[in-house]
């Protein structure tokens, strides 16, 4: 059980106050430290646990749980349970016969950071939170623990971690507008595997329980502001220069939170600047699980697991868990001299919810499209690999000109090759998240609400190679105006 002391008096010296209780009770995690920030006011309360606490088979970093903004809950838990790195091919050995490990995030390392205000509790206030990346090459300090450091604009925790001679910084930085910056560090002591070039990949697990747990929606955000709800679970892959955006809300509540992945981030849809890399997305959109904190099946190997957890439930109205990927490129330094320190994680945004949604009409299901019939505006050809191909939705099937979006079932058949689908307003910009991926021969479906465009027109984009084609179905069963 949590530890109902005060975990430190002398915090108030610094503005801060730790306990394991707050006014929302006890922290759900054993092991964790509760804070609310600023003092005065507070903005955020939530509870955090240090690495060596943290959850998951192989420790997941610097945990944040029950995490309220203004009094409302929006994240349950935050953490990043899976990490694995791959390698360039070398002479040293380094990766192992698979050119590959899987690391762990439990093994806390000291770093500089006065005074403790608490055991294992530093605010930075005499010596700011200094780690590797500040010392290249080599360890530094004797505090072991976590910095919370508040500058008076936002407060920042940081801990130190190794796995090997890996270095691994989990940083969370909490601002007053309702911005979370996440960060995972990597970098690394001198070490001879130093100076092959080699790709970290941190994939951070939220469990996002917007005014509690259940109930909650995941939107895509196109660059254009359009959004695309999930149905059933699903992954993501970006292209660049495109970067996902979700927002997680929940019906009656105040806010929203959205999730951005930036540029620095890396999109698995690219080609991989390490050989046979494994990214194999950037995003999932899951239904809660307990079980599914980590990829346990997976661990003798490297890739991460995630698609096995995709079963087809509901995430629409549901509990809901985002796993978000961020990569950090380590290019081979001369000599194994340690210099790189590479900073990627998404950005969290806790963001009024948006007016009620227009009112949803629903029809019996109605077949658009399907170009396995003959030639048509409604028939084949078949979709071919880099194409754009639109259809006029409204008129069809009792859906009036004033509609302004489409609930449907997309189903793809019959692909000659691999590849994706993407779907946008017609006459609009091309987005770079599919929202449909398949395998040669694969016939797939995916529930979807599509905005019209020109002419209340949607547009589907095909991504196959040269001269590839694959078969579209829409069938269509409501509409919002």
């Amino acid at each position: 059980m949590t530890s109902r002391a005060v975990l430190g008096l002398s915090g108030l010296a610094a503005g801060l106050f730790f306990a394991a209780t707050g006014a929302y009770g006890q922290c759900s995690l054993s092991g964790a430290t509760h804070l609310s920030w600023p003092t005065a006011s507070p903005v955020w309360d939530f509870c955090f646990r240090p690495p060596s606490k943290s959850s998951g088979a192989n420790g997941s970093g610097l945990e944040l749980s029950d995490v309220r903004f203004h009094g409302t809950l929006v994240i349950a838990r935050a953490h990043i349970p899976i990490l694995n790195v791959k390698y360039t091919p070398n002479a040293a050995s380094c990766g192992g016969q698979n050119l590959c490990y899987r690391d762990w995030f439990y093994s806390e390392k000291a770093f500089d950071c006065a005074p403790t205000t608490s055991p294992g509790i530093c605010s930075g206030t005499t010596t700011p939170a200094t780690t590797v990346c500040q010392h290249p090459g080599s360890d530094a300090g004797s505090f072991m623990g976590v910095a919370v450091e508040d500058s008076g604009t936002s407060l920042k925790l940081t801990a130190q971690c190794q796995a090997g001679w890996y270095r691994y910084i989990p940083v969370w930085e909490l601002f007053a507008d309702g911005t979370i910056q996440a960060r995972f560090v990597a970098t690394s002591i001198d070490a001879s595997c130093v100076a092959f070039t080699h790709h970290h990949h941190a994939y951070f697990r939220f469990d996002v329980d917007v005014n509690g747990n259940a109930g909650n929606y995941v939107d895509q955000v196109f660059p254009d502001g359009s959004t695309q709800r999930a149905s059933v679970e699903r992954n993501y892959t970006d292209t660049s220069p495109a970067r996902s955006t979700w927002r997680v809300g929940s019906a009656g509540s105040p806010y929203v939170v959205e999730i951005s992945r930036n540029t620095g981030d890396g999109a698995a849809g690219d080609a991989q600047p390490v050989p046979n890399d494994f990214p194999i997305a950037d995003g999932w959109v899951l239904a809660y699980d307990p079980s599914e904190i980590a990829d346990y099946s997976n661990l003798s190997t490297c890739p991460a697991n995630l698609n096995s957890f995709m079963n087809g439930q509901s995430v629409d109205g549901a509990d809901v868990v985002m796993w978000v990927r961020a990569a950090a490129l380590h290019e081979g330094e001369p000599g194994g001299m340690a210099q790189d320190c590479s900073m990627v994680g998404p950005t969290i945004r806790v963001l009024p919810s948006p007016p009620v949604a227009t009112a949803f009409h629903t029809l019996s299901p109605c077949r658009i499209v399907d170009t396995r019939n003959p030639s048509g505006a409604y028939g084949g050809p078949a979709l071919a690999g880099g194409g754009v191909r639109s259809f006029v939705v409204t008129g069809q099937c009792g859906i009036p000109a004033t509609a302004k979006s489409v609930a449907v079932n997309l189903t793809v058949t019959q692909p000659s090759s691999g590849g994706h689908i993407t779907v946008f307003p017609a006459g609009g910009a091309i987005p770079q998240t599919s929202v449909l991926n398949f395998s040669a021969g694969q016939t797939r479906a995916n529930n979807a609400v599509l905005l019209l465009g020109t002419g209340g027109g949607a547009s589907f984009s095909t991504a196959l190679p040269p001269g590839g084609t694959v078969h579209l179905i829409v069938d269509v069963n409501g509409y919002f105006e």
